[in-house]
């Protein structure tokens, strides 16, 4: 019996990595395609010019001279990660994520503070509840995984756009924790973003919670550093 589980486990790796040299070799063309998925951080809400991320991101590949494809956003305002995985299962979106060198994702503030339930949560047993959203985050990245094997992933961590001592403490609890459990990922790196945000004019001026074309801008850049 060992000796048969031992065959199939080693006929499992060669698969997958056969899979991931086809996935490589396919998506090896000199042209960056990047999607931006996951939450209204993903989508741009707040930019007071409406370009959010991808926009932001497309110009600062540009002033780079990288080649590169216009960056596809398929971010959904108030999305959680059962929402993601949901999108996931569309044709189109599948698609997408099959052809992307890079997926950027920004997911799991809905999760932990989106309604009065989750907040409460995070104010009576906030590492239980951080626990149980790494969780689902990583259920995305495993589902972004599956269809795209060789896609570099970036996940966005979170920041505080009340500047707020006690949800300093928690960005940072939250931030660790995604670093964690990527840790041994060699394609999936945190990208931290809270920095960002200390000065007040990266906060949008529409609507005082979201970034503003400041803070996009800035995470825009940072990605496109870590590229």
């Amino acid at each position: 019996m060992f000796a048969i589980a031992s065959t199939v486990r080693d006929r499992n790796r060669a698969i997958a990595a056969r899979q991931l040299a086809s996935a490589r070799a396919f998506l090896n063309d000199g042209v960056l395609r990047t999607v931006i998925l996951g939450d209204s951080v993903a989508r741009g809400a707040g930019d007071e010019r409406g370009r959010g991320i991808a926009g932001a991101l497309d110009m600062e590949l540009r002033t780079r001279n990288v080649r590169a494809t216009a960056v596809m956003n398929v971010g959904i305002d108030g999305a959680r990660t059962f929402h993601v995985v949901k999108a996931l299962a569309e044709r189109s979106r599948r698609s997408m994520i099959r052809a992307a060198d890079v997926v950027v994702l920004s997911i799991g503030g809905n999760d932990l503070y989106g309604d009065s339930a989750a907040r409460l949560l995070a104010a009576i047993v906030p590492d239980c509840h951080q626990q149980r959203t790494i969780a689902r985050v990583r259920r995305v990245v495993d589902r972004i995984r599956e269809l795209n094997p060789a896609a570099r992933i970036y996940l966005l961590g979170l920041y505080n756009p009340y500047r707020a001592t006690w949800l300093d403490a928690q960005v940072n609890r939250w931030d660790a924790r995604l670093i964690t459990e990527f840790a041994a990922e060699r394609d999936v790196t945190v990208l931290r973003i809270c920095d960002l945000f200390a000065r007040g004019q990266r906060i949008s001026s529409v609507d005082h919670f979201h970034p503003g074309v400041r803070g996009y801008e800035a995470i825009a850049m940072r990605i496109a550093t870590a590229l």
